[in-house]
């Protein structure tokens, strides 16, 4: 998808210290235990592993998942044919909505952790959700009775990019 002639364009990432707070402390014990046992050589007492084991679990908890939160992101294009989303890394390829089908669209504010468990793509008791920081979005009602929101730091002015795609 070309994204030249986009009316409207905006590329959030996982941007909250709390977040990456959280994520630290969480992977800190891989690093912690792959210290041990890989560089000082002196395992922890009573916890023996097989350095395959201690190998695995940094690498997998220590450097792959902070990298894919690092590589996270949400682009979101408005063009003149159609409103496109993508979660990298998770869509390969744009994911078009459906404009066509759409009844109503507003920005409005939103509890993520309340309405929809939380960031990223996300199923709730509201419907689904794109999101990954703030609580602004542009929610989408589409003429099935679904709803989609979009979480966006510009909620307003995508808004207004796709009432002017709707007509």
């Amino acid at each position: 998808m070309d994204e030249q002639f986009a009316l409207f364009r905006e590329e959030q990432r996982f941007s909250q210290w709390w977040f990456w707070l959280l994520l630290l402390s969480a992977v800190s014990p891989a690093w912690y235990v792959w210290w041990r046992y890989a560089i000082l050589r002196r395992p922890l007492p009573g916890e023996e592993m097989p350095e395959w084991a201690v190998w695995l679990l940094w690498l997998g908890a220590g450097v792959v998942l902070p990298a894919l939160f690092a590589s996270m992101r949400l682009i979101t294009v408005v063009r003149h044919d159609g409103l496109y989303v993508r979660f990298v890394p998770f869509h390969w390829k744009w994911v078009r909505i459906p404009l066509e089908q759409v009844r109503s669209v507003r920005a409005r504010q939103y509890n993520p952790l309340l309405e929809y468990g939380g960031w990223g793509i996300r199923y709730g008791a509201r419907g689904k959700a794109y999101n990954v920081s703030g609580n602004w979005g542009v929610e989408l009602e589409f003429t099935n009775g679904r709803t989609l929101l979009i979480g966006s730091q510009q909620a307003e002015e995508l808004e207004k990019a796709i009432r002017e795609v709707m007509g």
